[in-house]
């Protein structure tokens, strides 16, 4: 997917790709995330763009931050997805 090129806002779009990367890469609770940093560099936005991103993803349950230390992976959404089933 490359962003930008819909009219669905940047940080939706980076929002799916990480929803993506822990559905598809089997991401185990508790597991960190890379760096606000690293999205940036990797998806050439602005910081303000991965935190908006970070900041929907941790509304909606799939990922945690912790101050001085990261953005992890949710065990709450784990389960949810689970009871779907």
């Amino acid at each position: 997917m490359i962003l930008g090129r819909d009219k669905i806002p940047l940080y939706y779009q980076l929002a799916e790709i990480i929803i993506g990367e822990i559905e598809s890469k089997g991401l185990q609770e508790n597991s960190q995330l890379p760096t606000e940093r690293e999205y940036c560099n990797k998806y050439n936005l602005s910081r303000a763009t991965v935190r908006q991103a970070i900041n929907y993803l941790e509304k909606k349950g799939y990922v945690y931050k912790i101050q001085g230390s990261g953005t992890f992976v949710s065990s709450q959404r784990l389960k949810q997805k689970l009871l779907k089933f």
